[in-house]
């Protein structure tokens, strides 16, 4: 292709005045079609990355890329807040379900411990369990878990996973709390050594310190206890 014959041009931004961002009055549009095409568009270009950068460019970037990366919503996790006895846990809500009033647990015979019996949920039963005991805390006296005998502030909570669906007690229920990962920390020596094994870390929260349980492992070890 020629040179364009437009020399008082070749160091002015022609493509936003006469070319495709313009008036498209630039004769070599008709050959070029578009600006990119163009040869004096390229050299511009071409002069832009030669250019050498101006001063504190290259500290201001350096400063950038090897700050920390902040943490955006993106990064933030979402867990449920419950009570069990005196102890604060957190579940993903990922994995929940449901959480609904306290009503009757129908005992399966021969099987007691973990296992708490049947509950009736939106018409389906499933398996209802004693997540204090799986954990090492006080376990649920017979009368939790009745709509009658359990405290205003006691809910079942209805959690799922690949291997079906768990109920399980609890002394109240709190709220949905989003926190970052840095948040974490690891589960202090001082967690029972069940709650210890299915509690992936602890969170701050209210002056209280959360064990955020680990739910797969949880669905893991009741798919094993319970059969």
């Amino acid at each position: 292709m020629t040179p364009l014959a437009l020399p008082v041009l070749a160091h002015t931004d022609c493509w936003n005045r006469i070319g495709v961002w313009g008036d498209r009055s630039c004769p070599e549009l008709i050959p070029t079609v578009h600006c990119h095409n163009c040869p004096v568009f390229a050299a511009a270009g071409r002069r832009f990355l030669d250019t050498p950068p101006p001063e504190g460019y290259l500290a201001e970037w350096t400063e950038r890329l090897i700050a920390p990366v902040e943490e955006t919503a993106t990064d933030l996790q979402s867990a449920l807040i419950f009570r069990l006895g005196e102890e604060w846990l957190a579940l993903r809500v990922q994995a929940l379900l449901e959480v609904t009033n306290p009503r009757p647990v129908h005992r399966v015979p021969h099987r007691a411990g973990l296992l708490a019996g049947l509950v009736n949920i939106r018409g389906e039963l499933h398996l209802c369990v004693h997540l204090a005991r799986l954990l090492g805390l006080k376990a649920p006296g017979p009368g939790e878990l009745s709509p009658d005998d359990a405290g205003t502030k006691a809910r079942l909570i209805v959690v799922e996973s690949e291997a079906g669906r768990w109920v399980f007690p609890v002394d109240e229920v709190d709220q949905v709390y989003r926190f970052a990962p840095a948040e974490l920390t690891g589960a202090p020596a001082t967690l029972a050594r069940s709650a210890g094994r299915l509690t992936r870390a602890v969170f701050a929260w209210r002056e209280r310190s959360i064990g955020f349980l680990d739910d797969v492992r949880l669905f893991d070890v009741l798919r094993a206890r319970i059969r």
